[in-house]
């Protein structure tokens, strides 16, 4: 068998043409060769290079998706909360808990101003409703990432089908070298677009098809696909990644599916228990001032704030009826609402610290994303390249070419050397 290279390949790197002899024609005298023919295409590329960009874009699409989804989270809350000021300045949130802390200290100098007490009511209501709203938006985000994982799911199954389609067209069509190439592109397209959405090993087979396992469960070997990827929920009803048939659990390490469960497992879910505690720490901490306070009617000992956390955080609905049950001044060793700059300030420092942990996730994965990237871009470009090609596989292929020649050299030394037939 010869190997020839063909090098009229546009993008990729050369491949090979496995020449062999024709079956012989049968004629009268016996058996009549027929030439040589093609056999299998094989392309030339270096098979390291290969499984590194493949590797690299897994990368890539995970920290892609990350990106998206906490982009997406930070501007919902921004949106409500000025998350972009925070820790360098005022932010509604900030603005809006001293104007209620403000507001409560100049009722304590006036307690009958109903106008005054009017707004207070307001101004906590729409404090409250800032946190449910947060809330609701985090966890639409986290069932929005559930619903783009089982997506997902289903492009990559297309592509794993895909490339068992191609496998099988790339053995029927050996004999063809353009056809042969333009499917083995093909092919390698489907491969890189399925470990953008999960991390895969690609291994090469001897008649020029290509096997895929992903955590180590076979999903392609040559043209069949005897497992498929699908979801299952947790105790969270969040998605998560299982082979189809082998029920076998699988944790990605890459692809686009890796980087929306960290996402939301991750940064989103933290982002989530800081609003959570932030909201209960305020209605903690201000009922436990509130409470000392009387109303117009003499009561006390009521809470301002309902719930527990971000929620369900409420305004007690008996004050929201009726703004003269509001409590203010205090008691003897309370003078107002002065004692609650203390709480005021522990309150905006754990608000700045989880706003600067979400802001400096982002950053680091953005950072990460563009390395990936430049990696991913740098990878493709030296597959591209002449020294794309495989050295091994090269060598092969001329040291073939040249036994061939010498063969054929001496069959033309023994015919010339032959009398001619009479």
């Amino acid at each position: 068998m010869v190997a020839m290279l063909d090098t009229n390949v546009k993008r990729r790197s050369r491949q090979q043409r496995a020449i062999r002899a024709a079956a012989p024609m049968l004629a009268r005298a016996g058996g009549e060769g027929r030439g040589l023919e093609a056999a299998v295409i094989a392309e030339a590329r270096d098979p390291l290079l290969d499984a590194q960009l493949l590797a690299e874009t897994s990368v890539t699409g995970a920290l892609a998706a990350q990106q998206a989804h906490l982009q997406h989270a930070g501007a919902c809350l921004d949106e409500l909360f000025s998350f972009s000021a925070a820790p360098n300045g005022l932010n509604e949130l900030d603005v809006a808990l001293t104007q209620l802390f403000t507001s409560f200290a100049d009722l304590y100098g006036d307690p009958a101003n109903r106008p005054l007490r009017r707004d207070i009511v307001r101004c906590a209501q729409e404090i409250a409703a800032k946190f449910n709203l947060a809330s609701a938006r985090l966890d639409c985000l986290r069932n929005d990432l559930n619903v783009s994982i089982q997506k997902d799911v289903g492009r990559a199954n297309q592509n794993l089908n895909g490339i068992a389609a191609l496998n099988q067209q790339i053995l029927e069509a050996r004999t063809s070298s353009v056809k042969a190439g333009l499917l083995a592109e093909q092919r390698e397209q489907c491969l890189e677009t399925l470990s953008g959405c999960v991390n895969l090993t690609s291994t090469q087979r001897a008649d020029g098809g290509v096997n895929v396992s992903i955590g180590g469960v076979t999903m392609v070997c040559g043209s069949r696909t005897p497992d498929f990827l699908a979801t299952y929920p947790d105790q969270n009803e969040n998605l998560r990644l299982q082979a189809q048939n082998a029920s076998a659990r699988l944790e990605p390490a890459g692809g686009s599916i890796a980087g929306k469960i960290r996402a939301r497992d991750g940064a989103l879910a933290g982002l989530r228990s800081g609003l959570n505690r932030l909201a209960a720490q305020l209605i903690t901490r201000f009922n436990s001032i509130y409470r000392n306070g009387r109303d117009l009617h003499g009561g006390t000992g009521q809470d301002l704030f309902t719930g527990g956390d971000a929620t369900d955080i409420g305004v007690n609905s008996a004050v929201a009826g009726d703004p003269s049950r509001l409590q203010v001044g205090g008691t003897a060793e309370t003078k107002g609402y002065d004692t609650a700059a203390p709480a005021l300030e522990r309150f905006r420092q754990t608000y700045a610290q989880t706003v600067a942990h979400q802001g400096g996730t982002l950053e680091q994965i953005s950072e990460d994303l563009s390395s990936s990237q430049a990696v991913a871009q740098m990878l493709a470009n030296e597959r591209t390249s002449p020294h794309g090609a495989s050295i091994g596989g090269e060598l092969t292929c001329l040291q073939s070419y040249k036994r061939a020649c010498a063969v054929s050299a001496k069959v033309q030394a023994t015919l010339h050397k032959m009398s001619p037939v009479q």
